[in-house]
């Protein structure tokens, strides 16, 4: 087994980690490496042979595993000080999602003796551009509430768009709806109303509330004409368009059939749920159960990539990727990429010194996501022939107007997701960690690092993702491609523009420190 292990930066504001933080970072890889075989074992089900209610049992266990594995994802993360965060470059596709959404809960409300019923208007968009575990937790919250209280009466959840182009989901229930004081003392913080009618906690919906602000909308309680308690979740064009028209790419899967993929990976739910994924976009995926045995392969045959485990028996991920990486042909240039529940900052660093291009994380979660990135490591995702029109469209195209360096509504939402104490922490670590990029990026170009440019890039561009900095996510992929292929002519360009990038971005991390701060967001 590798000893991935490394030294743990202290918390802000303390000399010594918090125990808690650094017990989480520890199981870190063993939390992550059982969610993926839950999410896999689930998804190599054939729930169609099944009797019609075990299937509805399952499609229910499986929408709610993939909403627990993206709250433990963010919750190892934060607690562990990493801003490496996992959010949907291609936004949510609605109707799917939605579909997720009556999967687990409708068989919620058979338990309660009722019924969840879904209800969709006309004319909703294909995708919106907002983080999917935040709009979970606040439709868990709504919906778990109004199951609660609703006395065995069916639950609805409506989803429209308004007239304002807003889009709103309406959750009621027939329940005994919300007293006068309910609905004036329920957002406020540290208090619990008492009144005549069944108590409410108010604990979810303040946790609704403060999210849908943080998202840019709103959340609104009233009560229906015919009784039953309603709340409105209002997400205006701002909100919900927001990532989708800063240029995050498209959901359908790419094409990969031109693509000879090597898969490292001895754990045999890993590699079925792989090879199922490589098949469904057309790649010719060959598996190796280990090292020593992938090594091989290469001896008899050709890949464009190596999609590579870290924990494997005989060999590791490490000592392939090393092995690769010393031999005497242009083998050593293939694109190795790490397959991994080894995702923090520590680990990384062991990765990319081993000679990885890219991390992807497990468990994989969206196929449209690893088709991108096994496309962008092989470098025919995007085209780096013409440096001076990927730093114009970088910068506002033809017009010259320099777009907002972020997307501030995503960097907004990602810190109320983070709460207060949580976003100062965030907050820290990101500055920390962009200031390392910049630092080793400066150095990688002075020196002309190939490798070292192409890792720090890696990271640059999940960091940059993660809070909206979409115009240097794009300026940090480029650089990587030409990295890769050696394009030393465009590096110069890429390079001036994505430092300039970077350093905005660190300025904006650091005014918002500063006010949380002066806030006294932690004692």
């Amino acid at each position: 087994m590798d000893n991935m292990s490394g030294t743990n930066r202290p918390a802000s504001g303390a000399g010594r980690p918090d125990p808690v933080s650094e017990t989480l970072r520890l199981f870190n890889h063993d939390i992550r490496a059982a969610m993926s075989d839950v999410i896999g074992g689930l998804r190599l089900v054939d729930i169609d042979k099944l009797h019609p209610d075990t299937r509805a049992q399952l499609e229910r266990v499986q929408a709610a595993g993939e909403t627990l594995a993206e709250l433990v994802d963010a919750a190892l993360m934060e607690a562990a000080g990493e801003t490496l965060l996992r959010l949907d470059d291609g936004g949510i596709d609605l109707r799917g999602y939605l579909t997720g959404v009556e999967m687990r809960w409708a068989g919620r409300a058979a338990e309660a003796g009722c019924r969840f019923l879904l209800q969709t208007a006309p004319h909703l968009p294909d995708r919106i551009g907002i983080p999917r575990v935040t709009l979970d937790r606040i439709l868990s919250n709504l919906i778990g509430n109004a199951l609660k209280h609703g006395r065995g009466g069916d639950v609805d959840l409506r989803v429209e768009v308004t007239g304002d182009g807003a889009l709103r989901f309406t959750v009621a229930d027939q329940g005994p709806g919300f007293s006068r004081a309910a609905m004036i003392g329920l957002f406020t913080p540290h208090r619990r109303v008492n009144h005549d009618r069944p108590p409410v906690s108010g604990l979810g919906l303040r946790i609704a509330k403060d999210m849908a602000v943080g998202l840019g909308g709103d959340l609104e309680l009233s009560d229906a004409p015919t009784g039953g308690a309603v709340v409105m979740l209002d997400l205006p064009p701002a909100a919900w368009q927001r990532s989708l028209a800063a240029g995050h790419p498209p959901c359908a899967p790419p094409d990969l059939s031109n693509l000879r993929i090597l898969v490292a990976e001895d754990n045999e739910t890993n590699q079925c749920i792989v090879r199922q994924l490589l098949n469904t976009m057309g790649a010719d995926p060959v598996i190796a159960n280990d090292g020593i045995e992938a090594l091989e392969l290469m001896d008899r045959q050709e890949f464009d990539i190596a999609l590579v485990d870290i924990e494997m028996p005989r060999m590791s991920g490490l000592e392939f990727m090393r092995a690769v990486r010393n031999l005497d042909d242009t083998r050593a240039a293939m694109p190795l990429v790490a397959l991994t529940a080894y995702v923090l900052r520590d680990n990384r660093e062991a990765i990319y010194a081993a000679g990885a291009g890219g991390i992807i994380a497990k468990p994989i979660r969206s196929g449209a996501a690893f088709g991108r990135a096994i496309l962008r490591h092989t470098g025919q995702e995007m085209s780096v022939t013409d440096v001076e029109t990927v730093v114009s469209a970088a910068a506002g195209g033809a017009s010259g107007e320099r777009v907002p360096p972020m997307d501030q509504g995503q960097f907004d939402a990602l810190l109320t997701t983070a709460g207060p104490n949580g976003a100062r922490e965030l907050l820290y670590h990101l500055r920390e960690d962009l200031h390392d990029v910049a630092k080793a990026l400066q150095i990688a170009f002075q020196a002309g690092a190939l490798r070292d440019i192409r890792s720090q890039t890696h990271i640059l561009v999940s960091l940059a993702g993660a809070v909206g900095a979409e115009r240097l996510r794009h300026l940090a992929e480029a650089l990587n491609i030409a990295a890769q292929h050696d394009r030393r002519d465009d590096l110069p360009g890429l390079a001036a523009a994505c430092r300039d990038d970077l350093r905005d971005l660190i300025a904006i991390v650091e005014t918002r420190l500063e006010d949380l701060m002066g806030q006294g967001a932690i004692a």
